[in-house]
Order: C-alpha cells, then structure tokens, then sequence
C-alpha cells in the first residue's frame, strides 16, 4: 500500500517567500553600497545565503505511506514514523494553529517547517507544511505531535487508520503463532516426562 500526497504551496507562502528574497537582496544591497565592501556587508550576505540554503533544503516535499512506514521527505531529509507508533491522527482547524510560535523554524519562507512553540499544550510540535490550512496531526505513542499540511486530510487520514489496523493485526497473528508455539513446546515437555 505505497501512496503519496504532494504538499501544495498556496499564495500567502509564495508572497511571503519572494517578500523574504526581497528583503535579503535590499538589506544585502544596502550593507553594500553603505559599507563599501567591508567586512559587515560580507558577513551579513554569507549568513543570509547559509540561512537560506539550509531552509530551502529542508522544504517539504510529499507524505509518503508505505508498508509500515509513514514518510515525510523533504528536499535533503526524510522523517519516518513508524504506523505502528501512531497513537491518533486527526484534522486540526486553522484556528487553532495560532497558538503555535516559530522556536526554529520557517515561517513562510517556501511554507512552515520545523519546530514550533504550542502556547495552548506547552510544548514543542514539528510542523511540515507549505500552505497555513488542511492541517492534520500524528500524535505517536511517546505523545510527540507532527503537524502536515494536506489538502486531502481525510484520505491520508483513512491510510494511516488502515495501515494502523493492518499492523494491529499482523502483531495479534504474531503473538497468537508465539503463543501456540509456547504452548506446543510446553505440551512436548510435558510428554517427554
């Protein structure tokens, strides 16, 4: 059962993105012609081109459901929750994404990625997302919160669920076979005596 949803960028991501590209390239200008090449100017762009780079290498890419693993790959990096792990998912309104603050983390710039404040739980919550709306959240079995953005929640929703039950009942038939051979050994011993 191997299926994908492509994060979708909407436009207030878009704005903010070229909006943040602006920004950099005037305050770099600025330093520039201000500073003449000094070593100010210098810094602030290498900063502002490695701060740029690392962001845009982490930008989600598509939530991936395979056998027994939910993937989200981003441009460099893939995050794998295991299904078996999943303690709940379920569809979060927008509204109640205003309680969360960037701690180290994207806001905008190419979507919302990384890890976010929870001032309404009081803890950290990582968020993929390349668009603020259709957020659905995967809380684990260790209570720890990701946060996706999909445009279709309720199919990935569904997915997840059925993969959840298949897991389920591959681990009842695992520990009934365990079981009944606990049993059949227990009954040879007792034979043999």
């Amino acid at each position: 059962m191997n299926q994908s949803f492509n994060f979708h960028t909407d436009r207030r991501t878009k704005v903010l993105t070229t909006l943040t590209f602006i920004i950099f390239v005037v305050g770099a200008a600025a330093l520039f012609l201000l500073y003449k090449g000094g070593f100010f100017s210098a810094w602030f762009i290498s900063l502002v081109l490695a701060l740029s780079a690392l962001m845009i290498l982490s930008i989600p890419r598509r939530i991936a459901i395979l056998e027994e693993t939910l993937e989200i790959q981003c441009i460099s990096d893939t995050t794998e929750i295991d299904v078996r792990e999943i303690a709940s998912i379920k569809k979060v309104e927008k509204r109640e994404m205003r309680w969360m603050m960037p701690l180290f983390a994207s806001s905008g710039f190419f979507g919302y990625y990384g890890k976010f404040f929870d001032f309404r739980e009081l803890e950290t919550v990582t968020i993929y997302a390349s668009e603020w709306n259709n957020f659905v959240e995967i809380t684990d079995i260790y209570d720890y919160r990701t946060i996706v953005s999909c445009r279709d929640g309720e199919a990935l929703k569904r997915l997840i669920d059925a993969s959840i039950g298949v897991g389920a009942a591959l681990e009842v038939e695992a520990t009934t076979e365990a079981a009944t051979e606990a049993e059949n050994a227990t009954e040879s011993k007792t034979e043999d005596m």
